[in-house]
């Protein structure tokens, strides 16, 4: 079957060579038409990229132009790029013009890592540039100074906010570095009028974000500007002309070349199937043997020997936040850190197992150490971080590791049922199908609570800082078990989701809290996730509440998470229309948590930010939260945005959210859940 395989394509090869003669003059008048094309996608390239600088500084110099038209360019750029990256004649004919241009690609990527770093500095130093227009505007209605040097500390002020504006939009470092002294100056002096303080604090503020923000604007602006990326691109260009002057020296040779290509297509054929054949054992991704290898190599190492286990911890996390690319170059980057570890005269063979799997089959005897060669292995690993989506990170893996067969299964029930360690290996008495038993009677509990009605809504008060007084309420799942014992939701929801008990998980949870809310006055906000989003059924429950009971979502607040809203933009987006009608508001949980892009929660329109508990629950105690904190104030409160401090849990956290400006906060320091909300008046 085999043979008679390689003769077919063999002959297919070589019918094609003798047609391909008869199409030669064919493809000679053709070849000048794809120099013409290939010439007008150089052009456009080079177009692209100066609508993509014109995007950059249109950005950077009007205040209230969104950054979908770069992102729309950066894009547009990517793909003009990659037709001549992608044009067969280019890679086949023009091997020093292919290298350029991939060279040039190399230099834009780099240029589109410093555009996203403008993208965040630049939403920093917009924010504060509209703010001191405003907080100018105030200067210039101010009437309260009531001695001469209070006047000049006011018009000093002004000066300063003409400077600062003044090197913004000429993106002049030196002139902000020399405006320090009058700043610090200016901070010594306080004013005797509440209002002249008050206006003085808010625009030293606004100078201190932009000395400590603008000198990394403007350095990210000239790595953006810089020449090498255009210059790159016509040095490509002339490239691609002198080969194509060079190639039509070539062309009479054309016809020999294809004879040759026919003598050699058993040779070409052959190596075609040696090399399928390899790679069938080989994932394409990391370039390590794979699952199918793995098990041919277990099959010929018999029993004297053991496997390896590596997971990356959280890999669906990176996945999900930062791309399916970035996850792509985790997966690689560990594949290569697993194989510069020694495992000398153990010969070793390294391959990737699963999704973010991989495994070490290595020869073991009964004499040695299973436990120290996995620890070995795990303390070697190398733990330096390495660049994310720009982001410095560390990834941290888990191992397990087996002599016992079927090496792979045990290897992973083990791993899967780790508990605190990274480093756990499997032996007869870990009893893990007893574990697993103890889930399935978990799940089953779990069902029987929701079955039996014992899974409802409790509520948190979130108190308005303004006036000190509750008017919301967070609901909150609770499971009461058998004994009347109070359960946080939290731990179930990877079982109710794992078992598709999720959906009525919400069902339950939105009804009996429609019909509580329905009895109370104030406001109520409800969590929901994508999975909720996305599901119709959920959808229409939500819809069907809302037009049973009058008018209450105008009391109505949905939290959606901060990562998923932006991930997941579209149908998030599609949800708040929904909901919009019925006059229900948008909150967004946990912001902060991850990356928060400002840009796309604006276009939003959302209501209510809640900042997320790891940031608050540091504040007594972290400088750097503080800022983050104040910075994110900052914003919501020039979008008109609601803040609500979560995990407030002490006085000290909550006297310093309260001078922040935060508008509201909740957490055990106030109150803690409860059946029944509290009776506002």
């Amino acid at each position: 079957m085999k043979l008679t395989l390689k003769l077919i394509l063999t002959t297919v090869l070589g019918v094609s060579a003798l047609i391909a003669l008869f199409l030669f003059k064919s493809l000679t008048q053709t070849y000048f038409a794809e120099r013409n094309t290939i010439g007008l996608n150089f052009k456009a390239i080079e177009t692209a990229h100066k609508q993509l600088d014109y995007q950059i500084l249109n950005n950077a110099f009007f205040l209230y132009v969104n950054q979908d038209g770069i992102n729309k360019e950066i894009s547009k750029t990517y793909k003009a790029i990659e037709i001549i990256i992608n044009y067969p004649h280019i890679r086949q004919k023009h091997p020093n013009t292919y290298a350029l241009v991939l060279k040039h690609l190399a230099l834009f990527d780099k240029k589109v890592e410093a555009i996203y770093d403008f993208q965040t500095t630049n939403i920093v130093i917009k924010n504060t540039t509209a703010a001191i227009l405003v907080s100018q505007q105030h200067l210039f209605e101010q009437e309260k100074a009531t001695s001469s040097q209070e006047k000049e500390s006011l018009y000093e002020i002004n000066r300063l906010s003409g400077s600062i504006l003044l090197a913004k939009n000429g993106l002049d470092n030196e002139l902000i570095t020399s405006l320090h002294p009058r700043i610090e100056s200016l901070s010594q002096y306080r004013f005797r009028n509440p209002d002249n303080e008050a206006l003085s604090q808010r625009m030293l503020s606004h100078f201190q974000v932009i000395e400590q923000y603008f000198p990394h604007f403007v350095k990210t602006m000239e790595k953006i500007k810089d020449p090498a990326l255009i210059d790159m691109l016509r040095e490509a260009e002339i490239q691609f002309i002198k080969e194509s002057d060079n190639e039509l020296h070539f062309v009479s040779y054309f016809s020999y070349l294809l004879v040759t290509l026919f003598i050699l297509s058993m040779g070409a054929i052959a190596f075609f199937l040696v090399q399928s054949e390899r790679d069938a054992r080989v994932d394409p991704l990391t370039r390590l043997r794979n699952r199918k290898a793995y098990e041919e190599d277990l099959k010929q190492k018999g029993e004297h020997s053991a496997l390896i286990l590596i997971n990356i911890n959280k890999f669906k996390h990176y996945n999900d936040f930062y791309g399916v690319k970035e996850g792509d170059r985790l997966l690689i980057k560990t594949a290569q850190r697993i194989q510069s570890i020694s495992f000398s005269g153990r010969n070793p063979s390294y391959y990737r197992l699963g999704a973010d799997d991989f495994g070490i089959l290595f020869e073991f005897s009964p004499q040695s150490d299973l436990y120290s060669i996995a620890k070995n292995f795990l303390d070697t690993f190398p733990k330096e971080a390495i660049l994310i989506d720009n982001e410095v990170r560390t990834p941290s893996i888990s191992v397990s590791a087996s002599a016992i067969i079927p090496l792979l299964e045990t290897a992973d029930m083990v791993l899967k049922n780790k508990t605190h360690s990274n480093l756990t290996i499997y032996h007869q008495g870990l009893n893990l199908h007893q574990i697993i038993a103890d889930n399935v009677t978990k799940v089953r509990e779990f069902k029987e609570a929701l079955q039996e009605g014992r899974v409802i809504p409790y509520f948190q008060p979130i108190m308005d800082l303004s006036t000190h007084t509750v008017t919301k309420h967070e609901v909150l799942g609770r499971v009461i078990m058998k004994d009347n014992q109070v359960r946080s939701i939290f731990p179930y929801l990877h079982i109710a989701k794992e078992s598709n008990l999720y959906p009525q998980l919400t069902h339950t949870i939105i009804s009996q809290s429609f019909a509580v809310i329905a009895n109370h006055k104030g406001d109520f906000s409800i969590n929901l996730t994508i999975d909720d989003i996305t599901n119709k059924e959920s959808v229409d429950l939500i819809e069907q509440l809302l037009n049973q009971y009058d008018s209450i979502g105008q009391r109505i607040i949905f939290e959606l998470l901060e990562s998923e809203a932006i991930e997941e933009y579209e149908e998030i987006v599609n949800f708040i229309t929904k909901m919009r009608r019925y006059g229900c508001r948008i909150a967004i949980d946990d912001f902060g948590s991850g990356y928060s892009n400002f840009a796309r929660i604006l276009n939003l329109s959302i209501d209510i930010i809640k900042i997320d508990g790891s940031l608050i629950r540091n504040l007594d105690t972290d400088d750097k939260a503080i800022t983050i904190v104040q910075t994110i104030v900052n914003f919501t409160k020039s979008s008109a945005i609601e803040t609500v401090a979560e995990f407030v849990h002490n006085e000290a956290i909550a006297k310093i959210v309260e001078e922040l400006g935060i508008n509201g906060a909740q957490g055990f320091y106030f109150y803690e859940p409860s059946l029944h909300p509290l009776i506002i008046a």
